[in-house]
C-alpha cells in the first residue's frame, strides 16, 4: 500500500520526468549577433528586416549596440518617452535578457525604442517577470535612412556581477518587435508559447567580471521637503519638514549585494489606481517602491508572486491600510548566490505615529524576512521562507515556509511544464499557530493547454507581513484549453476556466464556471467573449455598494461578459469592457471605456470610465468611476504626469502629480503633490487632505 499522499506522488512523477539540455559553443562579448528567427507572423522563418547587436563592456559597464535595419524608416512607430510606459512595448522597439548566474532562475530585460526610451524588468523563477524593477542606466537612439539605432550603457553593478568568478558564463537572448507587418523576431526560443524572459531557451555566452578595483559602493543620498495639511498628517496640525534621506548599495565581489536605508519617505511613489472592491476579499495591489523592488526576485515563493496567500507582502512595510506612504527608519537587505543557493534577508524598522485625527498613534514595528532556495540540476528548486513581526506594531508574529519548484521547457520534446508545492505556517498573539498548504501545475503551450492550483488555508493562518484574501477555506481554480495560432499569426484559445470554494467548517461554499475564446491578432488587438455560471452560499451578510446588501442564502445566477483591448502601437487605442446578466438577487449591468492618445512622442493622454449597475428587489445602486491620466515627457531625462481619479462610493476625488528631472547622471530632483477631495456631502463633513514632496537625490559610484 502507498502511503504518500497523491499530490506527494504526483510531485515525485513529475520531478522523474527531468530532462538535460543540449549544449552549445557559448557565445563571446564583441560577437555580432543577427541570427534572428520569426516568432510571428510566421514561426521560424527568416526575417523579413535584420536586425544586429554587438554586446561589449570596459572595466565598469556593459554596452549593447542594436543595429535596426528598416526600409521604410518613415513607417517606424515611436510614440513612448516615457520611461517604463507599457506602450513603449508596442512600439518599435528591441529587448535584451540577460541572466548573470547561468543557472536560468534569476535575470534582467533590458528594452529601448528608437526614441531612446527605456523599459527594464526583473526576472525570476526561471520565467515570471515583475515590470515595476527599475535599474539605474543611460540609452540614446536615434532613426536614420536605414533604419534606427541605439546603444545602452548598462553599470555592471546594476547585474549583480561576481568579481572573482574565473570564467563566467551567462544565458542571453534578444527579441525585436515591428509593428508594421506585425512582425516578432527572437535570437532563440522562437516558439510563440515562449517569452523572451523564459531563460532556459536563452543562448549561453562567455559573461565579463567587473573592475576588482573598484569599492562596489553606490551612495543615493537626498534632501527632502514635506509639507502635509491638517488632515494628512493625522494629528490635526499641519505639518512641514526637511528631512534627509540615505540609501547605500555594495556589491562585493563574491556577489553579495547589500542595501541599506535611513529615513525614506515613499511618498513620491506613483499612485495607486483607483479600484471599487465589489467582493468581499481584500484586493492585491503591486509593489511601486524601488527600496523594495531591488531584487525582488529572491523573495518569491511557491509561484504565489500574485496570488494569495503570500508570506511576504513588501506593501505591508511602510504602507497603511489606505496605501498612504510612511517612512522606513531603517532597512537593511542582504541578498545573492553562494554556488546553488539563492537567499534574500530583510530586516526593517517601520515609522509610528498617528494615522488619524483622534485615533491612538501607531507603534513603530520591527519586520524581517529570511528566504533562502536551492536548485538541483535545471528544473528541481527547493527553498525555505521565514518572517517575524507585525507592521501594526504588536509582536509575537512568526511565519515559516518550505517549498518545491519543478520547471522544464524542454518537456517531452519542447514543452513548458512548471509545478509547485508549498506548506507554510503561521503564529500570532491571540490566533495561535495554522498551517496553509498549496499545489499549481502549469502547463502553457501551443496545443493543449492547462493549469490548476490547489489550496487549503487554516482558520487561524495569519500571514502578518504577508498578502492573505481570506482563512479558513479549501480552493480550487484551473484552466483547459487550446491554444490554436494560425499562420498568419493569430491565435484562437477557446478554454474553460473554474473556480471552486469551501469553508472550513462547511457554512460557504461557492463556484464558477465560465467557456471562453481567446482571440488576438498578430498586431495585438484582443477580443475574450466569455459566459459565466456562478453559485454562492452566503453564510453572513455583506454589502458590495451602499444600501445593497446580501442577506444568507444559496445564490446562483448567469451572465456575459466581453473584454476587448486594441493594439498599444497605433496613436489612439481603447479598452472595453462588458458584462450584463445576473447578480445573486437580482442584475448587474457594468460598462467601461479606456480611450489612450498618443499625439505624439511627448504627449499621451488617457481618458477611462466604469459603470456598475446593481439592482435587487430591495434596491438598486450604480458604481460610477473615472480616471484621467496626462502625460508630458519633453525628453527621456524630464517627465511629468498627472493623475485625477474619482468613484460615488467614497466620493473621495483625487488628484496626483509627479514631476522627475534628471539633468546629469546621478543627479535628479523629484516634485509630487497629491491632493484629496470629497464630493456629495462628504465634502460638508470630512476635510481635504494635501501632501507636497520636493525631493533633491545625488548618487555617487564608487
Amino acid at each position: 500500500m502507498n502511503s504518500r499522499p497523491p499530490l506527494t506522488r504526483m510531485v515525485l512523477a513529475l520531478a522523474s520526468c527531468l530532462c538535460g539540455t543540449a549544449s552549445a559553443v557559448p557565445l563571446e562579448p564583441g560577437d555580432t549577433l543577427d541570427a534572428f528567427s520569426q516568432v510571428a507572423p510566421r514561426t521560424g522563418e527568416p526575417p523579413t528586416r535584420r536586425t544586429e547587436l554587438r554586446i561589449t563592456q570596459d572595466a565598469h559597464t556593459l554596452f549593447i549596440e542594436v543595429r535596426a535595419w528598416d526600409p521604410e524608416p518613415a513607417g517606424i512607430v515611436a510614440q513612448q518617452m516615457r520611461r517604463d510606459a507599457e506602450g513603449l512595448l508596442g512600439d518599435d522597439h528591441v529587448a535584451v535578457v540577460i541572466d548573470v548566474d547561468g543557472q536560468g532562475r534569476n535575470g534582467y530585460l533590458f528594452a529601448v525604442n528608437p526614441n531612446g526610451a527605456q523599459y527594464d524588468s526583473l526576472i525570476f523563477d526561471g520565467g515570471q517577470e515583475r515590470r515595476d524593477w527599475d535599474a539605474l542606466w543611460r540609452s540614446e537612439a536615434s532613426v536614420d535612412a536605414q533604419g534606427w539605432s541605439a546603444r545602452m550603457s548598462i553599470p555592471l553593478s546594476a547585474l549583480g556581477l561576481r568579481a572573482d568568478a574565473d570564467e563566467p558564463l551567462w544565458r542571453i537572448n534578444a527579441e525585436r518587435w515591428m509593428p508594421r507587418g506585425s512582425e516578432r523576431v527572437r535570437l532563440a526560443g522562437a516558439s510563440p508559447d515562449r517569452e523572451v524572459f523564459a531563460l532556459g531557451e536563452a543562448l549561453p555566452m562567455r559573461g565579463v567580471r567587473p573592475d576588482r578595483t573598484g569599492w562596489g559602493v553606490r551612495l543615493k543620498s537626498s534632501l527632502r521637503a514635506v509639507s502635509e495639511s491638517a488632515a494628512a498628517s493625522g494629528t490635526g496640525r499641519s505639518r512641514r519638514q526637511l528631512e534627509p534621506g540615505l540609501e547605500l548599495f555594495h556589491q562585493s565581489a563574491s556577489g553579495l549585494r547589500t542595501t541599506a536605508a535611513l529615513n525614506i519617505d515613499f511618498g513620491d511613489a506613483e499612485a495607486d489606481e483607483r479600484v471599487v472592491n465589489l467582493s468581499r476579499f481584500e484586493l492585491f495591489r503591486p509593489e511601486k517602491r524601488e527600496f523594495f523592488l531591488q531584487d525582488a526576485g529572491r523573495f518569491s515563493f511557491g509561484g504565489l508572486s500574485m496570488m494569495s496567500p503570500i508570506p511576504y507582502y513588501s506593501r505591508r512595510v511602510g504602507l497603511d491600510a489606505q496605501g498612504r506612504g510612511r517612512s522606513l527608519d531603517a532597512g537593511l537587505k542582504f541578498s545573492g548566490s553562494v554556488g546553488e543557493l539563492d537567499f534574500g534577508l530583510f530586516g526593517a524598522r517601520v515609522a509610528g505615529g498617528p494615522v488619524a485625527p483622534g485615533l491612538p498613534d501607531q507603534r513603530s514595528a520591527d519586520v524581517s524576512v529570511a528566504r533562502v532556495s536551492r536548485s538541483f540540476g535545471e528544473s528541481h528548486r527547493a527553498g525555505l521562507i521565514a518572517t517575524a513581526g507585525n507592521p501594526q506594531g504588536s509582536s509575537g508574529s512568526h511565519l515559516w515556509g518550505l517549498d518545491y519548484q519543478f520547471r522544464d521547457s524542454r518537456w517531452q520534446g519542447e514543452r513548458t511544464l512548471e509545478t509547485h508545492v508549498w506548506m507554510q505556517e503561521s503564529t500570532n498573539p491571540g490566533l495561535g499557530s495554522d498551517q496553509a498548504t498549496g499545489f499549481s501545475l502549469n502547463y502553457p503551450n501551443l496545443g493543449p493547454k492547462a493549469y490548476v492550483s490547489v489550496q487549503r488555508i487554516g482558520e487561524r493562518f495569519e500571514p502578518a507581513l504577508g498578502f492573505l484574501d481570506e482563512a479558513g477555506v479549501t480552493r480550487s481554480e484551473g484552466s483547459v484549453g487550446w491554444w490554436h495560432r494560425t499562420e498568419a499569426g493569430q491565435d484562437i484559445v477557446p478554454g474553460v476556466d473554474w473556480n471552486l470554494r469551501r469553508r472550513l467548517d462547511g457554512s460557504e461554499r461557492s463556484w464558477l464556471l465560465n467557456p471562453e475564446v481567446e482571440l488576438v491578432n498578430a498586431a495585438g488587438d484582443f477580443l475574450l467573449p466569455e459566459i459565466f455560471f456562478e453559485g454562492d452560499r452566503v453564510a453572513r451578510a455583506f454589502s458590495p455598494v451602499p444600501g445593497l446588501t446580501v442577506a444568507p442564502g444559496n445564490y446562483r445566477w448567469h451572465y456575459l461578459y466581453l473584454l476587448s483591448e486594441t493594439s498599444r502601437s497605433r496613436p489612439v487605442s481603447a479598452i472595453v469592457e462588458w458584462r450584463n446578466g445576473g447578480y445573486y438577487t437580482g442584475r448587474r449591468n457594468d460598462q467601461g471605456l479606456t480611450l489612450r492618445w498618443h499625439p505624439s512622442s511627448r504627449w499621451s493622454a488617457a481618458v477611462g470610465g466604469m459603470r456598475n449597475a446593481i439592482r435587487f428587489d430591495e434596491g438598486r445602486f450604480t458604481v460610477r468611476m473615472a480616471t484621467l491620466r496626462i502625460d508630458h515627457t519633453p525628453s527621456t531625462q524630464l517627465a511629468g504626469s498627472l493623475l485625477l481619479q474619482w468613484d460615488n462610493v467614497s466620493h473621495e476625488l483625487g488628484a496626483s502629480g509627479r514631476l522627475r528631472w534628471q539633468w546629469e547622471p546621478g543627479r535628479e530632483l523629484i516634485f509630487s503633490i497629491d491632493r484629496l477631495g470629497y464630493t456629495g456631502e462628504q465634502r460638508d463633513t470630512l476635510p481635504g487632505q494635501t501632501r507636497a514632496l520636493l525631493k533633491l537625490v545625488w548618487t555617487l559610484e564608487r
